[in-house]
C-alpha cells in the first residue's frame, strides 16, 4: 500500500500525536520588525513573531563594501545599516537602505558633521516611517536624526544631544518616541525620551551611566517602566524609571563590584527584568532576574554567566531565557527558577561579542562576534545545532529577523546576506551511533521538507546487510544505556516501533530508504527517531545503532 494512503487509527492519533508519523513509516503579531538595532524590540528580547530560515537559503546578498560590520535594523519593508568604508570620520561611513524584497539600494546618505568630535554616521533603529540615526559615539555627544524611509531626507534633528556609543541603540515608548541616553545642555548625563514627531525632548531622567555598551535602556510598556543600568559603589545596579514622566523610582543593590558593564538589560513577556552583569570576573558576573513589585525590584534568581561584551540576549516563545555560560556556551534557562535546561557545545570564536535572535518556532540564531573566525549558528530551541555558516569579521553585524521571516546578517566587504527558506520545518542529526560489524557506523538521515503534507524520506545506511532492526519513535532526547557504550537517545518513547530487515549481505551493505508523507495534525510537533540493529559482530555486544534524528514539523 502506498505510504501516502496510510493513516493511523483515530484512537492512536489522539493518544500519541507522534504515532501518526510513525505509522506512515510502516509503509516505507502584527508582523513584527527588527526596529531596535540591539535586541530587536523595545524590551530587547531578540524575539520575532515570524518563523526564520531553516537553512542557508539566500533571498539576496550584497551591499556597499565595508571594513567593519554593524547590525541592521528593519522596518517599513526596509533594511538599514551603516557601512564603514574607511576610518575617515566625516565621510567614510554611509547609512544604506535596502529594499527588503530584493536587496536593491533605495537610498544612501551621510549625516551632517556638526562638531569637531562628531563620530561616524550610524543607524540606531527604525519605526513608523523614520530611520533613527546619529553621529554620537566614542563617548562623543551628537544629535539624533529622524530620516524619511522613502528617500533618507532629514525629518528632524533632536533638540538635545545623545551619547549612544557604536554598540548601543534606541528603544521606544508605545507611541514610538525613541528613548536613549544623552546629555543636557549643562552636560549632565540623562536618559532622554524624544518626541517622535519633531525631536523635542519629552523628559530627561537624571542617571549615571556605566561603560560603553551598558547604557541602553529597556521598556516594559505594560508596567509603565523603563529599566537601565547605573553605576554604584557596589557595582552596576538596575534603576526603574516612570515611562510617562521620567521620574526615577527605585533601584536594585549593586550586583557586583567594579565599573565595567557593556550589556543592556532586557525584559521578559511576564515583566521579569533581566540584568546581565559581566566584566570578566567570576565573582561579579551573573545573569540576575528581578520581579518588579511596583515599589521595588526584588531578586528572584541569579546564575553565573560568561564574559560577552556588547552582546544581546533572547527570550524564546515559551519564555526560555538564552544567555552565555562561563565556558562561553549558550545556556537555556527556566524563567521561573533560573535552572539550566540546556546548553550548546562551546561556541567557536576568536573574539566573543555575540548577538542573538529567536524566531516564532524557537530557533535561536547566534553570531559569535568574531573576526577571522566570524560565524553564524542556528540552533533548535534546546540548542542542538541545525546549521552554521562562516561570516568573516561579523563583529556585531547580526542577526536580525524581519516581519516576513527574512534573516539579515552583515559582514565585511560587500557581504550582507538575507536568508529566507521555503520550508519552515527542519531535521537535525545529533548524538552518537554505535558501530556494527567491520567497524561500520550506521547512519540515519532525512531528505525533504518536514511540513504537514510534505514528502520526507528517511535513509538508513552502513548497517549489517540482512540484519534485523527496529525503528523507534520518541518525543524527546533523553538517553538510556542499552549496552555499555551504546544508548537509545530519544526518550520518552512512543509505543510505535517499526521492525524490519535490512537488504544486502555483509558488513556495511545494509541500506534502506523509507518514504512517507506527513499527515494533517503534525505541524508544530517534534519526532525523534533512532534505529537499533541486531548485529552479533558489533563491538558493544550484539547491538549496533544509528545516530538519533530530530524532525521538527512546521
Amino acid at each position: 500500500m502506498p505510504a501516502d494512503r496510510l493513516a493511523p487509527p483515530p484512537s492512536v492519533r489522539a493518544a500519541v500525536p507522534a504515532l501518526a508519523f510513525a505509522l506512515l513509516l510502516l509503509a516505507g503579531p502584527a508582523d513584527a520588525q527588527w526596529n531596535v538595532a540591539v535586541g530587536g524590540d523595545a524590551r530587547r528580547t531578540g524575539a520575532s513573531d515570524q518563523v526564520g530560515p531553516t537553512g542557508p537559503d539566500l533571498r539576496w546578498a550584497g551591499s556597499l563594501s565595508a571594513i567593519v560590520s554593524q547590525q541592521a535594523a528593519i522596518g517599513d519593508d526596509l533594511v538599514v545599516m551603516a557601512r564603514i568604508a574607511s576610518f575617515t570620520i566625516p565621510t567614510g561611513t554611509w547609512i544604506v537602505a535596502h529594499e527588503l524584497d530584493d536587496g536593491a539600494i533605495r537610498w544612501q546618505t551621510q549625516l551632517p558633521f556638526n562638531f569637531p568630535d562628531s563620530w561616524r554616521s550610524r543607524v540606531s533603529g527604525i519605526r513608523d516611517g523614520a530611520v533613527y540615526a546619529t553621529r554620537a559615539g566614542n563617548t562623543n555627544a551628537d544629535f539624533l536624526y529622524a530620516l524619511d524611509v522613502v528617500d533618507g531626507s532629514i525629518l528632524w534633528e533632536s533638540v538635545d544631544k545623545i551619547t549612544e556609543t557604536s554598540t548601543e541603540s534606541v528603544t521606544y515608548a508605545p507611541d514610538g518616541d525613541p528613548i536613549t541616553t544623552g546629555v543636557t545642555a549643562g552636560g549632565a548625563t540623562v536618559l532622554h525620551r524624544i518626541e517622535s514627531t519633531d525631536g523635542t525632548t519629552v523628559w530627561s531622567a537624571p542617571r549615571t551611566c556605566p561603560t560603553s555598551g551598558g547604557c541602553d535602556a529597556a521598556v516594559n510598556a505594560a508596567a509603565n517602566r523603563v529599566y537601565m543600568f547605573e553605576a554604584s559603589a557596589a557595582g552596576p545596579k538596575i534603576t526603574a524609571v516612570d515611562l510617562a514622566t521620567g521620574a526615577p523610582l527605585y533601584s536594585t543593590p549593586g550586583i557586583g563590584g567594579g565599573f565595567i558593564q557593556q550589556l543592556a538589560p532586557f525584559v521578559g513577556p511576564d515583566g521579569t527584568v533581566y540584568a546581565p552583569r559581566t566584566q570578566n570576573n567570576p565573582f561579579t558576573d551573573f545573569l540576575v532576574a528581578y520581579d518588579d513589585t511596583g515599589a521595588a525590584l526584588v531578586e528572584r534568581w541569579r546564575v553565573p554567566m560568561g564574559y560577552a561584551p556588547f552582546a544581546s540576549h533572547a527570550i524564546g516563545p515559551d519564555g526560555s531565557v538564552y544567555g552565555y555560560t562561563p565556558d562561553l556556551e549558550i545556556m537555556r534557562l527556566d524563567p521561573a527558577t533560573g535552572a539550566e535546561l540546556d546548553t550548546s557545545d562551546p561556541v567557536p570564536h576568536d573574539s566573543f561579542q555575540p548577538r542573538m535572535a529567536v524566531d516564532a518556532s524557537g530557533k535561536l540564531y547566534l553570531t559569535n562576534g568574531s573576526f577571522p573566525g566570524g560565524e553564524m549558528f542556528v540552533y533548535t530551541p534546546d540548542l542542538r545545532l541545525i546549521w552554521s555558516t562562516p561570516i568573516t569579521n561579523v563583529n556585531v553585524g547580526g542577526p536580525a529577523i524581519s516581519g516576513d521571516g527574512t534573516l539579515i546578517v552583515c559582514g565585511v566587504g560587500t557581504d550582507v546576506r538575507a536568508y529566507q527558506s521555503d520550508c519552515a520545518g527542519y531535521a537535525v542529526v545529533y548524538g552518537d551511533a554505535c558501530a556494527g560489524s567491520g567497524g561500520f557506523v550506521p547512519s540515519l538521515s532525512s531528505d525533504g521538507c518536514p511540513t504537514e503534507g510534505g514528502a520526507v524520506t528517511i535513509s538508513i545506511a552502513d548497517a549489517l546487510g540482512g540484519a534485523p532492526a527496529i525503528l523507534f519513535v520518541g518525543t524527546g532526547a533523553e538517553a538510556f544505556a542499552i549496552k555499555p557504550g551504546c544508548e537509545l537517545q530519544i526518550l520518552p518513547l512512543s509505543p510505535i516501533q517499526l521492525p524490519f530487515l535490512f537488504p544486502g549481505v555483509g558488513a556495511g551493505s545494509g541500506d534502506i530508504v523509507l518514504p512517507t508523507v506527513l499527515p494533517p495534525g503534525t505541524n508544530g510537533l517534534d519526532f525523534h527517531l533512532q534505529v537499533l540493529i541486531g548485529d552479533a559482530g558489533a563491538p558493544t555486544g550484539g547491538i549496533a545503532s544509528t545516530n538519533p534524528l530530530q524532525l521538527h514539523v512546521e
